[in-house]
């Protein structure tokens, strides 16, 4: 009987070591994937979550914007002076808060504020 061969025999943890070893590293690749697939689709809700937001915030905005806009440049509508201010006070803080709204979406979409 060889050295070696001696040792294998009287060794009855080395194979079943290994074979525990491997089994641990497929299950820690199994995990890392779903680990990864959770990830993803936090992601893809996040963005989806984002997109929704963003569209829901600017659209209504934008009406408000576009309204001041043309009360102001239209020259067949008459406004008082007091009128014309209000009008471009609506304009100046949609536009503030349009800017602002930006702002945020895009820090929640790169998760730093600053």
């Amino acid at each position: 009987m060889e050295k070696g061969e001696d040792s294998r025999r009287f060794n009855p943890k080395g194979p079943r070591r290994e074979s525990d070893k491997m089994r641990a590293e497929t299950n820690i690749r199994r995990d890392r994937a779903s680990i990864n697939k959770g990830v993803l689709s936090a992601d893809h809700a996040t963005a989806d979550f984002l997109k929704g937001m963003s569209h829901e915030l600017h659209t209504p905005l934008n009406v408000i914007i576009g309204l001041c806009q043309i009360l102001d440049r239209d020259r067949a509508t008459t406004l008082s002076p007091t009128q014309r201010d209000a009008v471009e006070r609506m304009e100046r803080n949609a536009q503030s808060l349009l800017h602002t709204i930006d702002h945020l979406l895009a820090c929640l979409r790169s998760g730093h504020f600053d």
